[in-house]
């Protein structure tokens, strides 16, 4: 196939040449247009965009071709034949002569004239700008012939001066069909190369982008995606260069907020470093991907000023190479805060966390919870009847050798079930009775966050205050002061929380639960029992035993009366 060649002539007078020259060329399909500058430019913008492989011309026109176009263009240099036949005429001219060009005509030019000492003088310029004032200034000197490109040649001839055209002959044209063909054939290898990889990357590799140093996109290509996952590139340069191979796992959220899998790979060039970013979508059963609700976490803050919640945390840190556990404690102790902190302290945030509630996982297809969750937090066990919890604990028991860590939270210790089980870690979450000493910091902690994520002004309460919280038990535990907190720093316009607003709190908490019990009388007689059902499993912390028992009917007929 023959290389597509535009030969762009900076003057009429060199068309002919080119013909003469293109009837011996065999390998180049050369076509000939005339341009001068920019004229030049317009007609190389359009051969690129037809396809043509390479494009020819000459001095400044060159020049700027170049800097318009993405395709190789080549320069006709000015050789020493050319510069040598023009001397050789204009030596015979008695008139005062110089020769004004680019440093790529007059050095070659002085070399000459200095080896043959002819009589012309030489002047180098660095812009075409400077061509005119230049010209008069040599005019006004005496000068009457002057040898130059064609800028140089149109601009003497205007000022009325003798201008002689530097030509370039054959020489020059049929070397400038040689790096033609040279250079067009490398840059054609260099595409088929690159078509290669990219045909080998859209077999091997999906849903990626290449990013440069400083975060351009090199290359993208979506196969699964519809088009390009997320939108904030530069929080993907972000890379711990101490992960081996290269390669770093992470786990972010694309432009719908869903979470997605990401690896990343630093690839180094000739000295250049790019990124190669890999994504795919986590493989969770469409039918559960409600109830499996997957987190990416940073380290979980826990408050263990007290001697009661540093021995929980010396007891996970102990037995933090187990992959199952049991947190045990009462309703409000923020046991998935610590289900939290097991997953990061195992994996070191290299790995999904997933949060279900236990009727909800026996819905689940195990096979089909994706490979990169490395921890599954059960929850609401306690709201199972024992049937339930015996096919809960096989399911469970199926998930072992799958490289997961199972925690499951229990507000009771269920003695007929298999937590006793040789391999189970079991960790007792203390209650915020049992752990006062913290209770100044959680204060403060809580308020911070209100202050951060709703924009509340409160950022303090009186020790007065602090002692009114002190007092009370918390039946609620740390989720009941979390509430309280929000209420009193959303009513709370100053800086400092007064011991007046947190006593009126309590007041209001003594209203609402006056207000709460006025309500079982809305609905139906089933309504109403099944509210009053609800509201004694909530006091005895949901221990369906002593509900039944304090209702007065057995466990079967309690859950009974729940589903229905």
């Amino acid at each position: 196939m023959k290389i597509k060649a535009l030969f762009v002539a900076p003057y009429a007078a060199m068309e002919n040449l080119i013909e003469e020259c293109r009837v011996e060329e065999t390998e180049l399909d050369i076509h000939i247009k005339s341009g001068n500058l920019q004229e030049g430019v317009v007609l190389a913008k359009r051969a690129e965009a037809q396809g043509f492989d390479v494009i020819i011309s000459r001095g400044g026109t060159a020049k700027l071709i170049g800097e318009a176009v993405d395709i190789p263009v080549i320069d006709v240099h000015v050789s020493g034949y050319d510069i040598l036949r023009v001397f050789t005429l204009a030596n015979d001219l008695p008139r005062k002569k110089a020769i004004v060009g680019f440093p790529n005509i007059t050095l070659g030019a002085k070399a000459i004239i200095d080896l043959l000492d002819i009589p012309i003088d030489i002047f180098t310029i660095d812009d075409e700008d400077e061509t005119e004032p230049l010209l008069s200034r040599l005019k006004q000197e005496g000068y009457q012939l002057i040898i130059g490109d064609v800028v140089t040649f149109e601009t003497a001839s205007r000022l009325g001066l003798l201008g002689i055209l530097l030509q370039s002959g054959r020489e020059a044209i049929f070397d400038s069909f040689k790096e033609a063909k040279m250079v067009a054939r490398w840059m054609m290898n260099n595409k088929l190369e690159i078509e290669r990889l990219k045909a080998l990357l859209h077999v091997t590799a999906t849903d990626f982008m290449v990013l440069s140093h400083n975060g351009d996109i090199v290359y993208e290509q979506w196969t699964n995606f519809d088009s390009r996952s997320i939108k904030e590139i530069p929080s993907l340069m972000n890379t711990n260069q101490n992960h081996s191979g290269g390669k770093e796992t992470t786990y972010i959220k694309d432009n719908n907020g869903e979470t997605l899998k990401l690896i990343k790979t630093k690839i180094t060039i000739t000295e250049s470093t790019y990124l190669f970013c890999q994504f795919s979508r986590l493989k969770i059963n469409p039918a559960s991907e409600e109830n499996l609700k997957v987190n990416v976490l940073s380290p979980p803050l826990i408050i263990h000023q007290s001697e009661a919640m540093n021995s929980c945390l010396s007891m996970i840190h102990r037995c933090l190479s187990s992959t199952h556990f049991i947190l045990i404690g009462k309703r409000g102790t923020e046991k998935e805060l610590i289900a939290q902190y097991i997953h990061y302290h195992k994996t070191h945030g290299n790995g999904l966390y997933a949060s279900i509630k236990a009727l909800e996982l026996l819905d689940i297809s195990l096979e089909n919870i994706d490979k990169d969750i490395k921890t599954i937090y059960i929850h609401s066990i306690d709201q199972l009847d024992d049937g339930l919890r015996d096919e809960l604990w096989r399911k469970i028991v199926s998930l072992k050798g799958k490289g997961m860590t199972i925690i499951m939270a229990m507000i009771e210790q269920q003695h007929s079930w298999g937590i006793y089980e040789e391999d189970i870690i079991r960790i007792y979450i203390p209650s915020l009775a049992e752990r006062k000493e913290d209770l100044r910091e959680l204060v403060t902690s809580f308020i911070l966050h209100f202050n951060q994520t709703l924009g509340t002004s409160a950022i303090k309460m009186k020790e007065n205050g602090l002692a009114i919280l002190a007092e009370y038990e918390w039946p609620g535990n740390v989720e009941e002061l979390k509430a309280l907190l929000k209420d009193a720093v959303l009513m709370e316009k100053g800086y400092v929380i007064e011991k007046e607003l947190v006593e009126s709190l309590f007041k209001q908490k003594g209203l609402a639960d006056v207000n709460i019990s006025s309500d079982f009388l809305m609905g139906t007689l089933e309504d109403i029992e099944k509210k009053i059902i609800e509201k004694v499993l909530e006091e005895e912390e949901y221990n369906q035993t002593k509900a039944a028992k304090r209702l007065n009917i057995n466990r079967s007929t309690l859950w009974r009366k729940l589903k229905g």
